[in-house]
């Protein structure tokens, strides 16, 4: 009766040690598999986050040189992150100081403040927040000035060619 349990029990591990030489490859897979099936949702997720940030846009209700002393103000202290790129453009850095630009706009009798492209890095646009903050430095810089700040019209963006093997750069549509 013993040698019949012995033999059960090396079967079994004879049976296990096979196994997960097969099993191993097909788990490496399923495993991996997950893993970018998870990081293109993540991406993805990333990218709508980030064009609701970059669709809002600010109307600053005074005239063009107040607006311009106003953006100036607001970017000051980040002048690394924040870097003006000749007229009322301003670039935001995520690693090229033109990743996402901005533009300063006669709107009626306001001005717009308005994301005109950004780029992708990672497979998503990484300066959304940056560009939150920047509004949010020109609207608190505004109100203490007395200059009334409003929601201008949302904008949509549209991705363009790749520029390497996963990233693109996006611009506003007409």
């Amino acid at each position: 009766m013993d040698t019949v349990l012995f033999l059960l029990l090396g079967v079994v591990i004879l049976a296990i040690i096979v196994g997960a030489a097969f099993l191993r490859p097909w788990l490496n897979r399923s495993a991996t598999a997950a893993g970018e099936r998870a990081g293109r949702r993540f991406a993805q997720e990333q990218v709508q986050r980030a064009l609701a940030e970059f669709g809002t846009t600010l109307r600053i209700h005074a005239p063009a040189a107040e607006a311009q002393a106003i953006l100036a103000t607001a970017r000051q202290t980040r002048s690394k992150d924040f870097l003006s790129l000749g007229g009322e453009t301003i670039g935001i850095r995520f690693v090229e100081p033109d990743d996402t630009v901005i533009r300063l706009l006669p709107d009626g009798d306001a001005m717009l403040l308005r994301v005109e492209t950004f780029r992708e890095y990672m497979g998503f646009p990484q300066t959304a927040p940056l560009w939150k903050d920047l509004r949010s430095r020109v609207t608190a810089e505004a109100e203490a000035r007395g200059v009334p700040v409003t929601a201008g019209p949302s904008a949509s963006y549209s991705r363009g060619p790749l520029l390497d093997d996963r990233n693109a750069r996006w611009s506003r549509d007409a």
